[in-house]
């Protein structure tokens, strides 16, 4: 059966860490609300976290950290990075599910709040995130949930063909001022879109505050999951999708950002309007597997997916 407990975690106070027979996850409200951790029973944690900054509170500026975290597009400077460093509140609301309710971000007009469990006797876990508006006027945003990982590993993302016969665009590969195509860390297939990290150049200085290394794609899939391999670990996040709704950057449902010190696998819900008092609620569910292997050519990796993907069920909203 699915545990919880109440420890320290790197340095961080009030720490509960979940766990069932396959793996553990740990959700700090120390900080956040951020989860800082997941990993197989006995298995490295597949986030990454930057030392300098683990285990550390309070400071005034938005702190990278890593793990995973949840954030609001589009991306602005006033609103998406609003500093997360203060204590939250949690509540233990089942034998393996924890609530965590991060201060209210009057700067962003929001408060953003999580719901993590795992279930029983499964590599999986379920997280569903909260955004209210607490402000007095409308606010249009869009979940945003970035999950920072370990370098060294490979992101799988589905692109959608569409019908063959239609006339008009079918689907999009979004870029940024400092995405290069050419980067040897892309591989682009007609289904699938592969982001090796361990190609990544180390890091140099770039154009204005870009350094060389950076690079985010964004892709509009409607197939609702993105994936990480690391070693023979891999990560699958799995998210709803609506078809009817408009995405931001571009009509973007997942983006990879990439550089020399870490890689993120990021996906996006629908751009909504709320009201004061209204919140945004995007569930998704992420599965860690072991013993995977997944071919780096295009039909090989789709092939050596599909099982995996057939284990994880689509999330249910």
């Amino acid at each position: 059966m699915p545990n919880l407990r109440r420890e320290h975690y790197c340095g961080w106070p009030d720490s509960y860490i979940l766990g069932n027979a396959a793996v553990e996850l740990v959700v700090t409200s120390a900080i956040g609300p951020r989860i800082v951790d997941f990993h197989r029973r006995g298995g490295a944690n597949v986030f990454y976290l930057r030392p300098s900054e683990t285990g550390s509170t309070g400071e005034s500026n938005w702190v990278l950290r890593g793990g995973w975290r949840l954030w609001i597009a589009p991306e602005d400077a006033a609103t998406t990075y609003a500093p997360d460093n203060q204590p939250c509140t949690a509540e233990v609301i089942g034998p393996a599910t924890v609530r965590v309710t991060g201060p209210p971000q009057p700067r962003a007009g929001i408060q953003k709040s999580l719901e993590v469990s795992l279930i029983a006797e499964q590599p999986r876990a379920r997280v569903v995130s909260r955004i209210q508006n607490i402000s007095a006027h409308d606010i249009t945003c869009a979940a945003w949930s970035l999950s920072v990982m370990r370098p060294g590993g490979r992101a799988l993302v589905p692109f959608d063909v569409g019908n063959p016969a239609a006339f008009s665009d079918t689907r999009h590969l979004i870029l940024w001022s400092y995405t290069k195509l050419a980067d040897r860390r892309y591989q682009f297939g007609d289904r699938l879109m592969q982001v090796d990290q361990s190609e990544v150049l180390p890091a140099a200085a770039g154009a204005g505050r870009r350094r060389a290394d950076e690079s985010k794609v964004g892709v509009d899939t409607k197939q609702g999951w993105a994936a990480y391999l690391h070693g023979d670990s891999l990560y699958l996040k799995r998210f709803s999708h609506d078809p009817r709704a408009t995405y931001p950057d571009g009509g973007a449902t997942v983006e990879i950002y990439s550089a020399a010190e870490f890689i993120e696998v990021e996906n996006l819900g629908p751009l909504l309007t709320l009201k004061p008092g209204e919140a945004i609620i995007a569930p998704e569910e992420w599965w860690l597997f072991e013993g995977v292997t997944v071919a780096g050519d295009e039909a090989g990796a789709l092939r050596d997916l599909e099982p995996w993907l057939q284990a994880a069920a689509p999330v249910a909203s």
